[in-house]
């Protein structure tokens, strides 16, 4: 196949804007916020977790501590009532029996007050605990949600670039000879690079050095003919001035 060399160097281009197309492709699933987000989304987990633990103990203290005040209230209640009844009692060996019995519910009423008193501690220190792993919890999805957002800025700005790209490619295959563009497009299918540049006796497709005679062949070429590196099988672009 015959094309200029201006015609061949506009594949090198091309090949430029294949290979960051690939690499624009390929970027939405490489972008450190999605290891990020799952590295958070695992911390989450077991802060939700220790959440939750501190929500179900916070409840019951509460309860304990509703219990204890409750039995306060009652035993306090039947005290006064005794010592009422106390106070009216005529006959003595009533008034043993009802003294008697305030003395053990002043018993039970200091008991209970000392329970109270230990389930208000322990709430305390359950309400410090669930308020610290709220915070916590909630600390988590902050960051989780900074980072989705970083992350959907970095997919529109990777739509945004690969838009361009591929405006831009279709703009410059617009230039390039049909038949050139399709045994491009055609080498690029089959052996995944459809143009490489000869640097000296180099060759970017295989980056490999050209044998003598290989490169005896690449300079008896005319400058229009299409030429194949012999290492990848991509069309091989010489660098060499039209003039």
């Amino acid at each position: 196949m015959k094309a200029l060399p201006r015609q061949q160097h506009l594949l090198l281009d091309l090949q430029a804007l294949d290979h960051n197309l690939a690499r624009l492709h390929r970027m939405p699933g490489q972008l450190p916020e999605r290891a990020e987000l799952a590295a958070i989304e695992g911390e989450r987990v077991a802060s939700r977790d220790a959440f939750l633990a501190a929500q179900r103990e916070s409840d019951t203290v509460a309860l304990e501590l509703a219990r204890f005040g409750s039995d306060v209230k009652l035993a306090a209640e039947r005290r006064a009532h005794d010592e009422k009844l106390l106070a009216e009692a005529t006959d003595p060996k009533h008034a043993i029996a009802i003294q008697s019995e305030i003395d053990a519910l002043s018993r039970r009423q200091a008991l209970l007050e000392e329970q109270e008193f230990a389930a208000t501690e322990a709430a305390e220190a359950v309400s410090a605990k669930l308020a610290a792993a709220e915070a916590d919890y909630h600390g988590i999805d902050e960051r989780r949600a900074l980072v989705q957002a970083r992350l959907a800025a970095a997919e529109k700005q990777i739509a945004e670039d690969l838009a361009q790209a591929k405006e831009d490619r279709a703009g410059l295959a617009a230039e390039i000879q049909g038949d050139l563009l399709a045994l491009y497009e055609e080498t690029r299918a089959q052996v995944g690079i459809g143009a490489a540049r000869l640097r000296g006796n180099v060759s970017e497709g295989s980056n490999m050095a050209l044998s003598p005679a290989e490169m005896s062949t690449v300079l008896e070429a005319p400058v229009d003919e299409v030429i194949f590196c012999p290492g990848s099988g991509a069309i091989l672009v010489r660098v060499i001035d039209e003039d």
